[in-house]
């Protein structure tokens, strides 16, 4: 994810838009004069940082020569702007090709028939966990194929955990009261300005998943959120000590960092300790700090990483549109992007650690330093997953923004966690009902 918060409301605007039509630089990148798109002329959508924009396009090279009958129009985005951009697209009948897609989206964009089942087409998946395959199921379809694994993960600047005179902790038996008191030292023997943590109440993501499955909850449940009010007031809570300790900034710079840029974030230039992240963006982060930064795992409520509850996640998917005028095409390109070792090692573990293990074996000795810590950690915590938590159904991303609506309220005092609670609930279930 490219800004601090997912903007998950996007796929809340495809039905007004469907009476627009397509236009201008949207336009198919092989379309004839009677605006038709032609077989073999694809086009590609992205969101990313300089880094992955450079790898897809070294990618797109590379597949010219593998396939030079299939002519591929590149559209990359940044996080934000590339829902908005596939949503109008889509509404207008001129959706890309082949569109990396995410687990907030996946849900409403397969029940829309926006996507191909890619079930029983030419893609191979034999060389694939089937955790990985099953992430991109829904309702017995595949409508997405794994382009990266990750998981959730704290990333750690060393250099503030020393110039604070703080030991980096052991990340297998740390709870989250020891985070507290860890970041909280870090902020009082470093520089005004600069904190111990993230403040995770208005980040969201990660954190906040891990946290409720820890309370045996879940962000969503099969008929509505998988959490009660007792269970959120306690994380809005957890929150509000993080503040009122010091251990996080005040609510004016933590809601204002939710809508920068990865590589804009406390944590990049130097000002905070300990982010979440989810494991693949350790290549971004551990280039702002010259390879410095370490991965730690989530902490636990008991002191155990077995009761952690991290899982595997796709780091994001590609999707095959439904409209595409080429889907073989379509798919065997979005076949040599996950199974080709060629593709692999263009790619890297840039969108995550490829959930395809041979690519993954083959590419390891180009792997670097970077790359190599997210492999290894996502094997170092294989033997301590729960299960997959549920995916994001149609309206969980209005949901999700009520739920950071709610908290930011709580960070700026206009209300208690316990109404907060109660209010977030009777919203967020109404807006999956």
């Amino acid at each position: 994810m490219l800004t601090r918060r997912s903007a998950l409301t996007a796929p809340l605007a495809l039905a007004p838009l469907l009476a627009l039509a397509a236009c201008g630089p949207n336009a198919p990148g092989g379309a004839t004069e009677d605006g038709a798109a032609e077989e073999g002329s694809l086009r590609f959508a992205w969101w990313g940082n300089t880094k992955r924009d450079e790898f897809t396009r070294a990618a797109l090279e590379a597949y010219a020569e593998v396939a030079p009958e299939v002519s591929i129009s590149a559209e990359p985005g940044d996080w934000g702007a590339y829902w908005d951009r596939l949503a109008t697209q889509v509404a207008g009948g001129d959706a890309p090709d082949v569109i990396q897609m995410d687990e907030g989206y996946l849900a409403e964009y397969s029940s829309r028939q926006i996507l191909v089942d890619l079930e029983g087409t030419s893609l191979a998946t034999d060389a694939f966990d089937e955790s990985a395959l099953e992430a991109g199921r829904v309702d017995g379809g595949l409508y997405a194929v794994n382009a990266g694994i990750n998981a959730p993960v704290l990333l750690v600047n060393p250099a503030l955990f020393e110039q604070a005179g703080v030991e980096l902790p052991d990340d297998t038996t740390w709870t989250w009261d020891d985070l507290l008191e860890i970041a909280t030292t870090i902020s009082q023997n470093t520089p005004e300005g600069t904190y111990g943590t993230q403040q995770f109440g208005a980040a969201g993501g990660p954190p906040l998943t891990v946290f409720l499955r820890q309370l045996g909850a879940e962000r969503f449940g099969p008929d509505g959120l998988g959490y009660d009010a007792s269970q959120i007031q306690q994380w809005m809570d957890y929150a509000l000590r993080l503040q009122d300790s010091g251990a996080a900034p005040p609510a004016d710079v933590a809601v204002e960092e939710t809508g920068q840029s990865v590589d804009q974030a406390l944590f990049a230039v130097g000002r905070c300790a300990i982010q979440s992240q989810w494991s693949n963006q350790v290549v971004t982060l551990d280039n702002s700090l010259d390879g410095t930064v370490r991965m730690l795992r989530m902490p636990s409520m008991t002191g155990s990483a077995a009761d952690a509850q991290l899982w595997y996640k796709a780091s994001m998917y590609f999707s095959v549109s439904a409209s595409s005028a080429d889907q073989e095409a379509a798919v065997e390109f979005v076949d040599w992007l996950v199974n080709s070792v060629d593709a692999g090692k263009l790619l890297l573990a840039e969108r995550g650690v490829p959930a395809n293990l041979e690519v993954r074996e083959a590419i390891r000795p180009d792997l670097a330093e970077s790359d190599l810590k997210a492999v290894e950690y996502i094997e170092a915590i294989a033997e301590e997953l729960g299960d997959p938590p549920p995916l994001t159904p149609p309206g969980g991303g209005a949901a999700d923004d009520a739920m950071s609506r709610h908290l930011e309220d709580v960070l700026f005092g206009r209300i208690d966690p316990v109404a907060a609670s109660e209010a977030l609930v009777e919203e967020g279930n109404g807006l999956l009902a």
